[in-house]
């Protein structure tokens, strides 16, 4: 549904109305009383987000005028390393903008200037809003630090933008109505008008961001959902560079299914892990899989690179630069610095968790049915 122009408001509304039915269909009160918090929570952030939206409109139009060159979008599974990459290339300071946590909430350029203005001010008071921020985020996000590593002031994917149009299929990961509800899986795959509107939405957003954070930068964003968005990322942004990560199937679906069903422990302890709504999780982790080998085709060598999560994990450094050579960008000293620092840091990271394929309905056969092209293709072990 669209309210004035879609670039300045667009939400799909219908995809809301069917979580709210579902709610009453499967009426189960926590999932109820969930609902409740989510659809006020939801509201007053569009609320609010309105507001910084007509502020940019009044003080900040010249966001209109600003083109997105050449962005950069850092694609893939879930649980496949696009969060420790996108921190990595995010050192190239000079080079990259990208966004923080709290910009995703309130992409506007109003807010970013606001923002700013927050922290010249707790500069001078001692960084007394900093250590608040940080303590708030070890409440809040704490609990993901093994999975995904969240906070206000940390690099973020900008799938609230799609969130906020209804349109990501983040919105399901308090409610277990995954399995019933295609709306927002593959942009893709939606009516012209739809993927028309999200577009003009999402654009929007990016200029307001990009005019207050640094117009002469590119943009960097990493989104494991815009798996779904392949095409129509690449039809409003044609000279868009892609940067893609594969993980053997075995170990990125079910990750990918644990990761995003967690939540329902809260309102459905009970349910096992093959049940339907957990299992859809794991169904789009090899659709998605599906599909990326599908739109790999059809870019260039020029806009379009491929990845392994093991040589990310296992020489960081190395597999960045491998990046910066094949799209002919320059690393400074500087950044170099950072990011064998970086490298330093992180080099004992391994993953505290393990999955099987078993445990969401799957079996390695399976998966190599549908994906063995792939898998022998980037020389991931079918294993048996």
């Amino acid at each position: 549904m669209k309210y004035f122009n879609s670039s300045f408001y667009y939400v799909r509304y219908a995809t809301l109305g069917k979580i709210i039915r579902e709610t009453y269909r499967h009426f189960n009160f926590r999932i109820w009383l969930l609902s409740v918090v989510f659809i006020f929570l939801y509201s007053l952030n569009q609320f609010i987000h309105l507001i910084f939206r007509v502020i940019d409109e009044i003080f900040y139009r010249g966001y209109k005028k600003k083109r997105i060159k050449e962005p950069v979008f850092i694609i893939s599974n879930p649980r496949s390393g696009t969060t420790y990459l996108h921190t990595l290339i995010a050192l190239d300071v000079d080079r990259f903008a990208y966004t923080k946590n709290a910009h995703t909430f309130q992409m506007t350029a109003s807010f970013v200037r606001f923002a700013y203005l927050l922290k010249r001010i707790d500069g001078y008071i001692g960084n007394i809003m900093r250590r608040a921020i940080n303590a708030l985020d070890e409440k809040i996000w704490g609990g993901w630090d093994d999975m995904h590593p969240m906070g206000f002031n940390k690099a973020e994917e900008d799938e609230m933008v799609f969130a906020q149009a209804m349109m990501s299929t983040g919105i399901f990961i308090p409610f277990p109505y995954f399995h019933l509800i295609d709306d927002n899986k593959f942009l893709d795959h939606q009516p012209e008008g739809v993927r028309q509107g999200v577009m003009d939405y999402y654009e929007s957003s990016v200029k307001r961001f990009m005019f207050a954070a640094d117009g002469s930068r590119t943009y960097l964003a990493k989104n494991v959902m815009s798996t779904g968005r392949f095409k129509t990322l690449l039809q409003r942004f044609p000279d868009a560079k892609i940067i893609y990560i594969a993980r053997h199937p075995y170990d990125a679906v079910p990750s990918f299914a644990s990761m995003f069903s967690a939540m329902y422990k809260l309102h459905s302890p009970e349910m096992p892990d093959n049940a339907p709504p957990k299992k859809a999780w794991a169904q789009l982790g090899v659709d998605f899989f599906k599909y990326s080998q599908e739109m790999k085709k059809t870019l260039t060598p020029a806009q379009f690179i491929e990845l392994k999560y093991d040589d990310l994990l296992s020489d960081p450094q190395g597999t960045v630069l491998k990046v910066y050579k094949h799209f002919n960008w320059t690393p400074t000293e500087k950044f170099l610095e950072r990011l064998s620092h970086e490298q330093v840091k992180n080099k004992n990271y391994k993953s505290a968790h393990e999955y099987s394929l078993e445990q969401y309905g799957f079996t390695k056969q399976q998966i190599y049915a549908e994906l063995g092209e792939m898998m022998d293709e980037m020389g991931f072990d079918k294993e048996f």
